[in-house]
């Protein structure tokens, strides 16, 4: 998918969420934004060139796998995202599914890393893992967690989305939308944090990056 065609397809969702969404909510979800931008949390979380933490997660073969295990076949791609109640991390997911071909034939994995219980893994293609990331422990380790206030809970819950069930937590905290590529040596080769949540990382783009390491 072209950067151009990916773009659009957030453009046209963002413009009809913003004619279906009252303008109050709209509200609480501009002032998010600002809170987390103000946060100075795009800055705080793990740059290019940091090394990456590992962990570890349940492959496809039901076996305990680690990132460090998985970098040493080549470089991999954590994609955070926040769940499949979110539109926009549908449709990044499906963009990201069509170019696992591709990341495969350039011997590069990917991860989409959730806090959501992710309710079958039966139909994700080859190349491609759902990570559970309870509690966002993983995500808390890139640094890009951040807690709910109560307006924001509040307007989820008024869409009868509870997190706490969805996520199977007690704490009401999300990751922030990235994308990371960890190259073998274990360093983060490419990073890409918007606090926007409606802002994603195109994959016709992660694919240049990666065919740009050294």
């Amino acid at each position: 998918m072209s950067q151009t065609d990916f773009a659009s397809r957030l453009a046209t969702l963002r413009a009809n969420n913003c004619d279906q969404l009252p303008t109050p909510e709209l509200a609480i979800l501009t002032r998010t934004i600002a809170r987390l931008r103000d946060s100075g949390i795009e800055r705080k979380c793990l740059q290019q060139g940091e090394t990456a933490p590992d962990f570890t997660f349940i492959n496809d073969h039901n076996q305990r796998a680690s990132l460090y295990d998985l970098v040493r076949n080549g470089p991999v791609v954590i994609n955070f995202f926040r769940g499949f109640w979110c539109q926009y991390c549908q449709t990044e997911i499906e963009a990201y599914e069509s170019i696992q071909a591709e990341l495969a034939k350039i011997g590069c994995a990917y991860l989409a890393v959730t806090p959501q219980q992710p309710e079958s893994l039966a139909s994700t293609p080859d190349n491609y893992q759902v990570i559970y990331d309870k509690d966002n422990e993983i995500a808390a380790a890139f640094g890009i967690v951040y807690s709910l206030e109560s307006e924001e809970r509040s307007l989820f819950e008024s869409w009868g989305l509870d997190l706490g069930v969805v996520n199977g937590a007690d704490n009401w905290s999300l990751p922030i939308p990235a994308t990371f590529v960890v190259r073998a040596d274990r360093t983060i080769g490419y990073a890409y944090v918007d606090v926007d949540f409606r802002a994603r990382c195109c994959p016709d783009q992660l694919i240049e990056e990666i065919r740009a390491f050294d």
